[in-house]
Parts: C-alpha cells; sequence; structure tokens
C-alpha cells in the first residue's frame, strides 16, 4: 500500500522555577550556597542542552527516506549514548577522589565533571548532522504548505512527496526568516511511518491560537480497518511541542 501524507506548510526545555530562581541567584554570587545552586543549575541546564541534542539527532535519522539506514544509524546512536552516559558516570567521580564523599566540594566537583562532559557531548551529537541541510525545503518536492504568525515568529508546516514525516518550523521574520526550530514527526507510539505502518498519513491540518490541529489516519501492517486519531502539535512559548492525539474516531 502506498505511503501518504498529506498536510504541510511553508515558508527547538522549559527548566523548573527552581533553576531559574538559581541563574538569577548567579549573577552575583555572595555566599558559599549561592555557588552551589549555580553549578547545580550549570548540571540540570547542561543536561537539557544534551538531551534535546540527542533527540534532534535521532529525529533527523528517523526522517530519512531509506528504512534500513534509519534503523542501523538510530541503533547505533542508542548504543552510542548508553555507552557514553555510563563513561561519564564512572569518569567523573574519579574527579572527586581528593575530596570526602558527600562533602561540599565533592558534590562542587561532581557537578562541574557532569556539566563539562555533558556539554562537550551535546556538541559532538550537534556536529554529526548539523541542521544546514536539514532546514532547506525543495519547493518542487513541497505536496502540502500553510503557515501562521504565533507572536513574534511564524510557524509553517510541510510535507513532500514520497517522504511520510510532517515537518514542523519556527521562523523569524524579523531576522531572514532564519529557522529558530524544527521538528520532524515521522513516528507514532514508537513506530516509524516508514515501516512501521501499511499507510500514515496526516490530515485536515489546521492552525489555531496556540497549536496545530491535525488528523492521523494510520493502518496497521495488519489490519484493514482504518485508524483515525485527532491530534494537536503546541506551539507554545516559541518551541514546537510534541505530537499528542486522542483516542481514535468511532467509525
Amino acid at each position: 500500500m502506498n505511503r501518504i501524507v498529506r498536510f504541510i506548510a511553508l515558508p527547538l526545555g522549559t527548566l523548573c522555577a527552581s533553576i531559574a530562581h538559581a541563574e538569577d541567584t548567579c549573577k552575583v554570587i555572595n555566599v558559599s550556597w549561592q555557588y552551589d545552586e549555580c553549578l547545580e543549575a550549570d548540571r540540570k541546564n547542561a543536561d537539557a542542552r544534551l538531551n534535546a541534542s540527542y533527540k534532534k539527532l535521532m529525529s533527523r535519522f528517523e526522517s530519512s527516506p531509506e528504512p534500513e539506514l534509519t534503523k542501523t544509524n538510530m541503533a547505533a546512536a542508542k548504543e552510542s549514548q548508553r555507552a557514553w552516559i555510563k563513561l561519564r558516570d564512572t569518569t567523573c567521580p574519579l574527579e572527586t577522589t581528593a575530596v570526602a564523599p558527600g562533602s561540599q566540594a565533592y558534590s562542587q566537583a561532581l557537578n562541574k565533571c557532569i556539566t563539562r562532559m555533558s556539554l562537550e557531548r551535546a556538541a559532538y551529537l550537534d556536529a554529526i548532522a548539523p541542521d544546514g541541510p536539514s532546514d532547506v525545503v525543495d519547493v518542487a518536492k513541497v505536496s502540502a504548505s500553510a503557515s501562521q504568525r504565533f507572536g513574534d515568529v511564524v510557524a509553517r508546516y510541510v510535507t513532500t512527496f514520497g517522504n511520510p514525516c510532517l515537518n514542523v518550523q519556527l521562523l523569524a521574520p524579523d531576522g531572514n526568516w532564519r529557522v529558530l526550530a524544527s521538528k520532524r514527526f515521522c513516528s507514532f507510539e514508537g513506530k516509524s511511518f516508514w515501516d512501521g505502518y501499511a499507510s500514515a498519513v496526516f490530515e485536515d491540518h489546521a492552525f489555531a491560537t496556540d497549536c496545530l490541529h491535525l488528523t492521523l489516519s494510520l493502518f496497521e501492517l495488519r489490519g484493514e480497518r482504518e485508524k483515525r486519531l485527532a491530534c494537536v502539535i503546541p506551539i507554545q512559548n516559541e518551541q514546537i511541542k510534541e505530537l499528542k492525539c486522542g483516542a481514535p474516531e468511532s467509525s
């Protein structure tokens, strides 16, 4: 069965309040506990940056037009990331051997190491599949598209012929239409549109005040009945959120 995806548009985490408070505290450090709070905030920020870089890399691999290559690359990335996390979590304690476990100095040294290694890893992952070409839309291949302004940015969605993925981007109209954030939707419930379903089709797409509404039509590899889901992709605080779908529509 032919794979179809029918919607598209034209022309990337929020930290908790305690971390935001810590960042304000870091502007002026007067006592030791402020320094500890800053190091903790730096570690959490670095971890969030690492997670974002990893998810972006996986999204790029997932959007490949070659299913077998997608599987191979995603499996390699998962194995590599698990191994690296183990390396980081066993390496950083080595940098604390000169201080007593559980002490303030121990916590500081551990947080510094984790922050440094996480940022280095994030930069490494970003360099594997850089943004450049992936942000460019080949107009000749666009099958559907639309756009809408959300505050200071413009959101657009795009689908292309022969590719089941939905591309959603945020653009800066006052910055030469630079791509501020980009997300590809190529799977649902852990299954790739390329080989996890007989057919995956986005339909009835429409922008609202804070999201993109759409219908996801799915045909399982085994089974003839179509499953239609009412879905939304929230667009808030200049961020593209994850796809959220309700229960299947009754036939």
